[in-house]
């Protein structure tokens, strides 16, 4: 039988990171560890929606929110990205006398953090769509006012937010040349899957095949089409999953 336990996972003093685990009750030995992009939480479309598949697959799940309704959940506005790689440390430190064999996932901006924290121990990684250069992706439209009285941002993706100064400051020190040395560094197996309508269109001194030649072995790229950013439209979310298990399976 699968159950779903809500776990809490102390962060950086007050606040509290808040997750919910899938889990075989026999147990497994193998866990994915899903990152939700900015704007996202557990709760997300694409973390939601991947349940079914990898526990159908034999893994364990476990979905964390950066930022939560919660009480003591640090907010969006509060979310730099050193505290975004520290609390995600945090969850994978949790876990790992837990797990024999972790996995991640990485989507949009969870796949810098997991390029920038490039943890020890991980089996395998798929990467949806990474936001690997995202200052070049805000430059190429509004998406940014300035919110001095908040120390921060507006962020307008359609629906508004407000983000940290610090992030976006932070960001900015992970342009296309940093993030392809942090490709080059990296331990783990890597997967990038990438769609036809990529965040990598907004950023023109780039793209995927860079990363190709960046990669180490163990490496793959898959592209997907008639899909975005999300993996939005019937069925795309399915075969991204499809094609994360394929991977993970291979370092079972």
């Amino acid at each position: 039988m699968i159950t779903q336990q809500s776990i809490t996972i102390d962060g950086e003093a007050p606040y509290q990171i808040f997750g919910t685990l899938t889990s075989y009750d026999n147990g497994t030995s193998k866990l994915i560890i899903n990152l939700h992009g900015l704007t996202h939480s557990q709760w997300g479309y694409l973390q939601q929606n991947c349940i079914t598949p990898f526990t159908d697959a034999g893994y364990d799940a476990f979905n964390f929110s950066f930022y939560d309704r919660m009480p003591n959940s640090r907010r969006m506005h509060e979310a730099s990205l050193s505290a975004h790689c520290a609390d995600f440390l945090r969850v994978l430190d949790y876990f790992s006398d837990r797990y024999e064999h972790i996995y991640l996932t990485g989507h949009s901006l969870g796949g810098l953090i997991t390029l920038i924290t490039n943890p020890d121990n991980i089996k395998a990684v798929s990467l949806w769509d990474p936001a690997l250069d995202v200052t070049h992706f805000w430059s190429t439209g509004n998406y940014l006012t300035p919110l001095p009285e908040q120390n921060g941002y507006k962020l307008d993706y359609g629906t508004e937010f407000v983000i940290s100064a610090k992030l976006v400051e932070e960001i900015k020190t992970y342009p296309n040349s940093k993030c392809l040395e942090l490709a080059a560094t990296f331990q783990s197996p890597a997967q990038m899957i990438i769609p036809a309508l990529s965040i990598f269109l907004a950023s023109p001194h780039t793209s995927p095949a860079q990363y190709d030649d960046a990669f180490s072995a163990p490496y793959e790229r898959i592209n997907m089409e008639d899909t975005d950013h999300c993996f939005y439209g019937v069925g795309h979310d399915q075969k991204l999953f499809a094609h994360t298990i394929a991977w993970f399976n291979k370092f079972a």
